[in-house]
């Protein structure tokens, strides 16, 4: 598959503060590459670097094989074959929609044809009937969306950009906007690098996903195995592997012990005897007994501490015996001071290497 966009080393700093490791990957023609990752991460300078309006300090960035940045080279943002859709929108507020959909047509000195026919088809795509003769403070938030997607999708880039677009809506239309997205940008067979904080929003619309942390890249993987096989704890955290215990590994690296009991897993990292290692479980793996189950691997015991109720389940909050933290959700409610067992099976168990300052960093 032939890449149109490739970074090689790319990386840049403010005021002497690296903001952006030696970052390199490819993107491909047609293919959706989610940026994930918290506010400060580097995921704004990342969309900004390859969108020329910022230059790296180091590193190449190349567009359809070609340089656009680097130590020899710089395109200016106009004449590379990218748009960005931005989180605040960003819309000319004295212009009509039409007018701020057409702008870009105008500018690139489209006929007037052409520039109808894809009016037409954006407006019937993104649910514009009815809108073009408006201002955009006359437009929801849904909808000053749609809009500049469809001033961002009007000159057919080879890449668009995406700077966390569903940030500012409310949480029912966030949703609702998620999957049209995503069916929009099926259809559309648009090549798109999408930065977000928001897991759920990577996992419904990426082919591949980067998860940035201080700005290098923690893993680079398809969704289901970076949910699967998080590569570091901190990655875990994110996918929501919210339980971290600490423990040992045994002495030959093989498993590891928590209250006598031996814990196996997928090491994430190689097992030395006798360090210190870190098990993380999803809530949602963990079976909940009040009796211990025989011949069944990884259980622990542990004592309920409160029940919370969230509508379709209860969310079970545990302490094992050495008074560590552990969570699990369950459809019956358990009285506080309950003695039950969990059990987790070793497919769905990341074993790290590491302590408390491991998971915290």
């Amino acid at each position: 598959m032939n890449s149109i966009l490739k970074l090689e080393g790319v990386h840049k700093s403010f005021d002497k503060q690296e903001v952006l490791r030696p970052l390199s990957f490819a993107l491909n023609h047609g293919e959706r590459i989610c940026v994930l990752g918290p506010s400060g991460c580097g995921k704004s300078t990342l969309l900004q670097l390859i969108a020329g309006l910022l230059r790296v300090d180091g590193g190449i960035i190349e567009m359809d094989g070609k340089p656009v940045d680097g130590p020899k080279h710089y395109i200016p943002p106009e004449k590379r074959p990218v748009n960005m859709v931005f989180q605040d929108y960003a819309l000319w507020p004295h212009m009509t929609i039409r007018q701020n959909i057409e702008y870009g047509l105008k500018r690139s000195r489209t006929d007037a044809t052409s520039r109808k026919q894809r009016l037409d088809r954006l407006q019937a795509m993104l649910q514009l009937e009815g809108l073009l003769d408006r201002l955009p403070s006359q437009c929801s938030g849904g909808q000053q969306q749609r809009i500049g997607m469809a001033r961002a999708l009007a000159t057919e880039p080879s890449i668009l950009l995406m700077d966390e677009p569903l940030s500012n809506l409310d949480v029912k239309l966030r949703n609702e906007m998620r999957s049209e997205l995503a069916e929009l940008l099926s259809d559309l067979e648009t090549t798109v690098l999408y930065v977000t904080h928001d897991m759920l929003e990577a996992f419904t619309l990426a082919d591949r996903i980067m998860v940035l942390r201080d700005g290098g890249m923690d893993q680079f993987a398809e969704p289901h195995q970076l949910f699967h096989r998080p590569a570091t704890p901190w990655v875990a955290q994110l996918m929501g592997y919210h339980n971290s215990l600490l423990s040992m590994f045994t002495l030959d690296g093989s498993a590891v012990l928590i209250e006598g009991q031996y814990i196996s897993g997928q090491k994430m990292d190689r097992g030395r005897g006798g360090q210190q290692a870190i098990v993380m479980i999803h809530p949602q793996q963990i079976t909940i007994s009040l009796n211990r189950e025989e011949e069944t691997h990884n259980q622990i015991e542990v004592r309920v501490k409160q029940a919370i109720f969230e509508g379709i389940h209860w969310r079970i909050m545990m302490r094992t015996k050495d008074n560590q933290s552990i969570q699990a959700f369950n459809t019956e409610y358990i009285e506080p001071g309950s003695a039950c067992w969990l059990q987790f099976s070793p497919e769905q168990t990341m074993i790290y290497e590491g302590g408390a300052d491991t998971i915290n960093g």
